[in-house]
């Protein structure tokens, strides 16, 4: 199994081969990333080619906003900020490729983060409320049409909540068989978040929570993170590993099914090899003389 990164690998290409280039072509590209979210690289500036406009799109920026994106934001990319965003995006990024940095490759990488940095805000606001020993109300974060994230601090613990809706019922059955080995690896590795799958039905967790998706087709995975997972360096690898779980899921549940369709596929080629070397010869009619002369016997 691989683990997804978590950058996006093709802001992180553009920039490296546009720093310190002789020459600036002109760039449109609207990139489709994971969860909905729209990212759209362009030159806005005809005569300053250098000049490389980075805008994202997500669908939940709203929610992101009430805990502190956009500090989060100037944190990370001060330097870039224009004070404004492009028509239609919620965040741009103005980058002068003619200054190249020093350390080009761990810039383009932190360029290249802008989704990641964005949703990690909430996640920041909860995991404070743990070091704090808090008990905070609920986040919830509408970040796809059918899907939504919950986070919800507990004294000494973070709950997060993925309510995942499945397109196809074979993938309820995969889910829930790929899940089980997260529940069986725990039992060998210490320091492991727990984790837990509903189908259908919500987690007590989540009780009072209005407009959640339940039914047949609709799973709730629950992680429950304690303080060595939500403080110090594991802070940062939580947020990175936790953001990309559902994308991973669905990455394994479809690699799974096409390996399970390849296997099909060979099994029935040997089936079809045995059925072949099982057919009978015809017999032949025509005979030969001794003298060479060919006959026919009824």
């Amino acid at each position: 199994m691989i683990l997804l990164e978590y950058h996006n690998k093709i802001i992180e290409d553009t920039l490296l081969e546009r720093w310190g280039a002789e020459k600036w072509e002109p760039v449109e590209t609207v990139i489709a990333d994971f969860d909905g979210v729209l990212l759209h690289l362009t030159t806005p500036n005809a005569d300053n080619r250098a000049l490389l406009q980075i805008s994202i799109s997500i669908k939940c920026f709203g929610e992101l906003k009430k805990y502190g994106v956009d500090n989060l934001l100037q944190k990370y990319y001060k330097d870039y900020m224009q004070g404004g965003s492009e028509a239609g995006y919620d965040v741009t990024l103005m980058v002068d490729c003619a200054k190249v940095p020093a350390d080009k490759a761990k810039e383009a990488h932190n360029l290249a983060l802008l989704k990641r940095n964005c949703l990690a805000a909430p996640f920041y606001h909860v995991f404070a409320e743990i070091e704090q020993k808090k008990s905070g109300t609920i986040v919830e974060l509408r970040y796809r049409d059918e899907e939504a994230l919950f986070l919800k601090s507990e004294g000494d613990r973070a709950i997060v909540i993925f309510n995942i809706s499945f397109k196809d019922a074979d993938d309820v059955v995969m889910a829930k068989t790929f899940l089980q080995e997260y529940a069986d690896a725990r039992r060998t590795m210490s320091n492991a978040p727990s984790v837990s799958y509903a189908q259908k039905e919500p987690p007590m967790e989540l009780k009072g929570v209005r407009n959640v998706k339940v039914g047949e087709s609709n799973g709730f995975v629950s992680f429950v993170l304690f303080a060595p997972h939500v403080s110090g360096t594991k802070k940062e690898k939580t947020i990175d590993n936790i953001q990309i779980f559902r994308n991973y899921l669905h990455y394994h549940i479809k690699m799974s099914k096409a390996h399970l369709h390849t296997r099909m596929r060979n099994r029935v080629v040997l089936f079809l090899q045995v059925l072949n070397r099982a057919k009978s010869e015809p017999e032949k009619t025509e005979k030969k003389t001794m003298t060479g002369k060919t006959f026919k016997r009824d």
